[in-house]
């Protein structure tokens, strides 16, 4: 009868330790399951656009739901490609209609919109860089620009956008006239 308690009691204590290694196996894989649960919750809430209120800030330029009414002021682009009149895409910063940035296009007017919480000074570095990233890309190379008529002498990045400034920026060989006003209506 020694014998048999001896196998009983290993049996009893081979059962105890599967169902110990069963419920360790459960908690892990609980506590996996969490961890993975928050790891998505919150990569969805660093990478969300806080329901389309906001967007993320591009070369220090906000994306607003809906237009300020702190500052706002337009600019005209004109672009052209070796020689011949270059259409400024519509809706250069804006996303999914659903926030525009400070600097954008409404239509292929080639007006720019500059509508800020506050009076800024943005530059047509800014410009592009939202171009790039909410549009079909700006055309390759290195420019040449002109302000009101007048060659600039700043690269994009430093070239600063004014109110009713008329902007001409030339890839390649030049048009026969360099705009150097524009009327908005």
């Amino acid at each position: 009868m020694v014998r048999k308690t001896k196998k009983k009691t290993r049996k009893i204590d081979f059962e105890k330790e599967r169902r110990q290694d069963k419920n360790t196996i459960i908690a892990i894989g609980a506590i996996a399951a969490v961890v993975a649960v928050l790891v998505v919750v919150s990569y969805s809430l660093n990478h969300a656009t806080n329901g389309s209120d906001k967007a993320s800030i591009i070369d220090g330029v906000g994306c607003e739901k809906v237009q300020s009414d702190g500052f706002h002021s337009s600019a005209h682009l004109d672009l052209f490609v070796g020689g011949r009149p270059y259409e400024v895409p519509s809706e250069i910063g804006v996303i999914n209609g659903t926030c525009r940035y400070w600097l954008n296009t409404q239509d292929e007017s080639g007006i720019l919109h500059l509508d800020a919480p506050q009076s800024n000074q943005f530059t047509l570095g800014q410009f592009y860089d939202i171009w790039k990233a909410t549009s079909s890309p700006p055309p390759p190379g290195t420019p040449e620009i002109y302000i009101n008529g007048k060659r600039e002498s700043n690269g994009i990045n430093e070239t600063a956008i004014g109110p009713g400034d008329e902007i001409a920026v030339i890839y390649g060989y030049k048009p026969s006239i360099i705009p150097s006003s524009y009327h908005f209506s």
